[in-house]
């Protein structure tokens, strides 16, 4: 794979892979051969992902978050041009990015190449961390008030990252505990921080996926009450 950026288009692979978009089922034929690769029998477990599939499938999920208009900043005008005669990205395809992405971040060569980096370990997890909430962005959801928020961890502080503050619908907090002692067991601090901060900090094995997604009231009593299939 060449590569030369953590961004999702800045590597030989995805930008090989735009040259050939032109509809909607180009789009989704990337995420299918995951499910390809996942049935495969001959396999033992879950198939290693090599580096060129992942960063298409990553190409392909920013693909679809720019079809729902939340367009990165890196992604090429090549693309946006074929994107724009596409229409929207329907909820089972959104769906299917995210799963996709997921499944990029759980074993593939690309998370090992960018665990094995030296330079610059963790700037791909802050664009992973992008693309994430970039698909994210059609889920609806009820938003506590400040009130709520503080009631649960505390006065509202900067993000201890980087100092700056955060807006509500970033809001994400973490907790430290000493776990050195036992006279420290139950005592914990809660700390504000932006996703994309604390996900840059940490190794690419371990970011945090803050995945959302559109679940009705009957589909959350079905999970709750053990009926999955």
């Amino acid at each position: 794979m060449g590569a030369w950026g953590a961004g999702s288009f800045e590597n030989d692979a995805a930008m090989d892979w735009i040259a050939d978009i032109s509809t909607l089922q180009d789009i989704e034929a990337k995420f299918d051969e995951l499910y390809i690769l996942d049935d495969d029998e001959t396999s033992d477990g879950s198939p290693f992902i090599d580096a060129d599939l992942a960063s298409e499938v990553v190409a392909a999920a920013e693909s679809v978050a720019a079809l729902m208009d939340r367009i990165a900043l890196n992604v090429p005008e090549e693309l946006q041009a074929s994107l724009q005669k596409l229409g929207k990205a329907e909820p089972s395809l959104i769906d299917k990015a995210k799963i996709a992405v997921s499944r990029i971040l759980t074993d593939s060569e690309l998370l090992e190449l960018w665990s094995e980096n030296e330079d610059d370990p963790n700037e791909w997890n802050i664009a992973i961390t992008g693309l994430i909430d970039r698909l994210n962005a059609d889920v609806p959801y009820d938003r506590p008030s400040k009130a709520d928020v503080e009631e649960i961890a505390g006065e509202l502080t900067p993000c201890v990252f980087c100092g700056k503050g955060i807006p509500q619908h970033e809001l994400s907090s973490i907790t430290f505990q000493d776990l050195s002692s036992k006279n420290a067991l139950f005592m914990s601090r809660g700390l504000y921080c932006h996703l994309s901060c604390l996900n840059g900090k940490i190794h690419p094995k371990h970011l945090i996926q803050n995945w959302k997604f559109n679940v009705d009231d009957a589909e959350v009593d079905r999970i709750i009450n053990g009926d999955i299939d």
